[in-house]
Formats: structure tokens, sequence, C-alpha cells
């Protein structure tokens, strides 16, 4: 009896990750074959999930628009130095809270504590940011994109303690053969922090490439990032009298689904090459000895 309930549990967990996957998936295929399909089909709302009258030619027209492109690059840089910056302050931070208290470890280690679970709690709010940002001298910089959300306190705590569940005696070792901090924690604790690095690379990486809020408010509309751009063009297609014979080649809704397709496409090449550190990085961070 208990070996049926636990076969029918098991074909039931994967029937009902396998509908999740399919929720996920199906949209993001029907994006694609729109993007790929002739206008007359999409017009038609002829396409689901496979392409009709393939071409390209929204593709063609996507990488034409300069303004495209120039916010691809902006995000390419916005999204590297948030990820070299982010990596970098939270682990220090992670790795100092991680000594706790005592003779060896932080002197007021528990208002530090309390300091960042404040900080996770409560913020000053989009205008404070805003008259703070613009009074330093970042607005239309890429620094407004990348410094008021550098430091993650959700990133630290998932740091610290896995920084906490590695033996001591490793650390103890390279003190004894002269290291200092700075060596143990390049030499010995990066190293073997590569899963919750990979995981929180992972968590970075999606979620400045997607944010598009900061770059509304932060940035000019030429100097936007990718996701700030493809929301302005998506509410607001530009389409007049001098463009209107080119865009009869394409729909709108084609040349959206492409645009949507090219943004899309760096984060789905990253999640292979970070995915087997995901899970592992993600349990470890989380438990707390």
């Amino acid at each position: 009896m208990f070996k049926s309930l636990k076969s029918n549990g098991f074909y039931l967990n994967h029937m009902v990750m396998i509908i999740l996957a399919l929720i996920c998936v199906l949209p993001f295929i029907h994006v694609l074959s729109v993007s790929l399909s002739s206008s007359a089909a999409v017009s038609a709302n002829e396409v689901t999930f496979w392409p009709i009258g393939f071409n390209l030619n929204a593709y063609e027209k996507a990488l034409d628009d300069t303004r495209l492109i120039g916010a691809l690059w902006i995000s390419i840089q916005r999204t590297v130095i948030a990820l070299v910056l982010g990596l970098l302050i939270n682990s220090l931070a992670a790795y100092a809270l991680s000594k706790g208290g005592g003779k060896n470890g932080v002197r007021g280690y528990k208002f530090f504590v309390a300091y960042f679970v404040v900080a996770m709690l409560f913020n000053g709010g989009m205008i404070p940011t805003y008259l703070v940002v613009t009074k330093i001298g970042l607005y239309d910089s890429i620094w407004a994109l990348v410094l008021p959300t550098i430091s993650n306190v959700v990133f630290i705590v998932l740091l610290m303690n896995f920084f906490k569940a590695l033996p001591r005696e490793l650390e103890e070792a390279a003190f004894m053969d002269g290291s200092g901090n700075w060596g143990v924690f390049t030499k010995i604790v990066l190293p073997l922090s590569l899963p919750v690095l990979a995981t929180i690379s992972l968590f970075l990486i999606v979620a400045e490439w997607n944010e598009w809020l900061m770059g509304q408010i932060y940035m000019k509309p030429e100097n936007v990032p990718l996701s700030t751009f493809l929301k302005s063009v998506l509410a607001t297609p530009n389409i007049d009298a001098k463009n209107a014979e080119e865009a009869s080649k394409y729909s709108f809704l084609s040349l959206s689904s492409a645009q949507i397709f090219i943004g899309a496409l760096p984060i789905l090449l990253m999640y292979p090459i970070l995915q087997k550190f995901f899970t592992k990085g993600l349990v470890i961070g989380a438990v707390k000895e």
C-alpha cells in the first residue's frame, strides 16, 4: 500500500512539474513563433506555437534600430558592473559578519546584523533616493543604475551562512602559515564558495537585466537600459507615415516579439552555465547552524 502511495505521489509530482514547465515555456515559444511569422499571419491571429510564413524581417528591423543596440550595450555594462561590485561588496560584508562577535569577531556584531535587517525591511523611498542620486551627481550615469541597489541583505545572509558552514580548520591552518584575513578570504573562502556565488550571480544578473524603473527615473531617454527601452516601445509603437511602407513587411506584434526575444536571449544563455550550482548554493546558503 505504501509503495503504491509513494509511486502515485512520484507520478503526481512529475505531472505537476511538467504542467508548470509548460505554463512557463509555451508563452515564450509563442512569442518566438510570432517574431518569425509573416505580417499577414500575425495580423490574422493565426500563429500559435509554430511560425507561419517564416521570415526574419522583424529581427532585421529590430537590429537596425540603433536605440535597441545602444540600450543593449548599456544593459550589458550595467549587469557586468553590478555583478562584479555586488559579489565583492556583499561577500566582504558576509565574511566579516560570519566571524560573529567575541575575541576574533567583529566588535558590535549584533548592531550590524540588526542594521542590515532593518535595512531589508525599510527603505528611504523613491523620492529621497532620487534626491540623493541627483544631488551627488549620478543622474544619467551608469552608476545611477548600479549603486542604489548594490548591497542586498538577502545575498549577505546567504553568503554569511555559507561561510559559517566552511571548516574552520582551513582558516586556522592558513593563519598558522602566515596568511592574513584577505589571503584567507581570496584563496580559501571564495574558491570554496563557488556554488553560492554562482547562485547569487544568477539572481544579480536576472534582477539587473530585467529592472526597468530605475532607467526611467534616473536616465535620459537616449541612455536607458534595454528593459526600459522595451517597456517604452511596447507601450508606444513608433509607426507613422514615414515608415508605413517599411512597417508593412512586419506587424508591430512581430517586431515587439523579436525585441522581447533579443532582450531575453542573454539570460537564457546564462541559465545553463549557472544552473548546476543553483540548487546546491541556495540550499547550503539558506541553512543556519
